[in-house]
């Protein structure tokens, strides 16, 4: 028997490594199941965070046929707002999360090495979620502060005007306003620690204003659907309590006789107000598409005076 000498030279080895905190990101579809689906996977140490979203998410297609889309909206806006909070948290968005989306959690926090925190990532989610594809492109998620800008740069003011409008019919109701709005600057303050933005609290409403823009259709649709979940995060919390208030997501959307918005617009306006609708129906809320802010004002003024 001839006698080998075997030398840890002779394995690989990473020339350069880090060390991370690592956990999974995790889907509960059906509230209450236990169904659950690994959709990413976040690293973080001192220097930084990387989290990578599951990339194959056309698959939920075969379990929930048309309902897929609202769970992958689910999973992208949940994963931006994550990467923000890591940002802003670091390893404390782990420990102690505070996601967006109901249905979303955070796994056991874990330690990992690897070549860097997107090799970490990576390789973790590929061994443990079925939603994810290696050497696909990632999942690239909408990025909130992006569309938030564009819609002040665009003119989005419609939750200014109708706060406006109701103050100049019922001065009383200015404090029902978000501070931002009644400032009247035409400019939102920062959300801190993710807290649900809420244009208007009062005594028997709580709503949410946004304009669905047939120009840029996708942007202002991915805003209002933030709108929407931040009123079902207040509608959940105040769920056990004396309050009884209706929760309404209330849009200004272009009038059936508007010659400047083309048929195939209106399919397209059409459809995304239907998947809007369908989301505040899953979330026991009100959608409300109007024409003016005269209208939406009015509608204000009714419910507060009832």
């Amino acid at each position: 028997m001839s006698n080998v000498a075997i030398s840890s030279s002779i394995f690989p080895m990473l020339t350069t490594s880090v060390q991370a905190n690592w956990a999974p990101i995790l889907l509960t579809p059906i509230v209450g199941s236990y169904e659950r689906f690994v959709v990413g996977v976040a690293a973080v140490n001192e220097t930084g965070f990387h989290l990578e979203l599951a990339n194959s998410l056309d698959r939920l297609k075969c379990f929930y046929g048309e309902d897929a889309v609202s769970i992958t909206n689910a999973i992208h806006i949940a994963g931006d707002y994550l990467r923000h909070d890591l940002a802003r948290r670091s390893h404390e968005a782990l420990i102690k999360p505070d996601p967006a989306v109901t249905g979303i959690t955070v796994g056991e926090l874990r330690e990992g090495e690897g070549a860097s925190l997107q090799a970490i990532a990576q390789s973790w989610i590929a061994a443990l979620s079925s939603l994810y594809a290696q050497g696909s492109a990632s999942f690239v998620a909408v990025d909130l502060e992006e569309i938030a800008t564009e819609s002040e740069a665009s003119g989005d003011r419609l939750p200014f005007m109708v706060c406006e409008y109701v103050k100049s019919q019922r001065d009383g109701l200015a404090r029902f306003f978000s501070p931002d709005l009644v400032a009247g600057n035409g400019r939102r303050s920062r959300r801190s620690n993710q807290e649900p933005v809420i244009d208007y609290s009062g005594s028997r409403l709580v709503a949410n204003f946004g304009t669905l823009r047939v120009s840029a259709l996708s942007r202002s649709f991915e805003l209002v659907k933030l709108r929407l979940w931040d009123l079902n995060t207040v509608q959940v919390r105040e769920r056990d309590t004396m309050l009884h208030r209706d929760y309404e997501l209330i849009l200004q959307r272009p009038g059936r006789s508007d010659p400047q918005v083309s048929d195939k617009q209106w399919q397209k306006l059409d459809s995304a107000l239907q998947e809007l609708e369908e989301q505040a129906d899953e979330k026991k809320l009100r959608l409300r598409p109007m024409e003016t802010v005269g209208e939406i004002g009015d509608h204000v003024l009714r419910l507060e005076a009832a």
